[in-house]
């Protein structure tokens, strides 16, 4: 009873990561409105594969060498330059539809493994926990893993699917270079918010 438990609170971290606001919900969402819901989940897929790399890597080597925590503030400076850097390509959408894709996977890798706040949210709050399930079951750290993605993944599609409802409302009404340009502002806000909370880890 007591691993049921331990697996299902698992489940809810990951849906409630997947339901916070960040750098690939927004990216999730500006694609549903260029060209729908089905063409946004590369983008959601693309970001699960990156995190289930990074998260891998980081499960497999994290005991083994000793990272200091402000190596990873220093790579969120990196990640603010490519949200900044995607916020400019949102910014400038007129349309919906469009040649090209704005997110690819390079994009969208750069944007997980350069988020500072990731690496720590994983190193704080889901090693702990991965390694507890390990001690109750074999591989734990990886059913962790799967666990956690699951309800990451229900969790962002349900978002992005309801999202796009909206889309032909807002066609409609010619409210989409505005909406674009409201995605292209939360991103850079995420990527001020990454070099705030740099500058207080080092200047606190």
């Amino acid at each position: 009873m007591d691993i049921i438990f331990q697996l299902f609170s698992i489940f809810i971290l990951g849906f409630i990561g997947g339901m916070t606001p960040g750098p690939i919900l927004t990216a999730s969402f500006t694609e549903s409105l260029r060209k729908g819901f089905i063409k946004s989940l590369p983008i959601i897929f693309m970001a699960m594969i990156s995190e289930v790399l990074i998260a891998t890597f980081i499960l497999t080597i994290f005991f083994s060498t000793n990272i200091p925590e402000s190596v990873f503030y220093i790579i969120s400076f990196i990640g603010a330059g490519v949200l900044i850097w995607l916020a400019v390509q949102v910014w400038k959408i007129k349309s919906v539809g469009g040649e090209g894709d704005i997110f690819d996977f390079k994009k969208i890798f750069l944007l997980m493994i350069f988020n500072g706040s990731f690496w720590i949210f994983w190193i704080t709050v889901c090693i702990p926990q991965a390694f507890l399930l390990k001690n109750s079951i074999a591989f734990g750290q990886f059913v962790f893993l799967g666990i956690f993605e699951l309800g990451w993944l229900i969790a962002t599609t349900s978002l992005v699917f309801i999202f796009s409802r909206f889309r032909k409302f807002l066609i409609k009404n010619n409210y989409v270079s505005i909406v674009f340009k409201i995605f292209s502002v939360i991103l850079v806000y995420f990527a001020v918010n990454l070099v705030i909370e740099s500058f207080k880890y080092f200047f606190k």
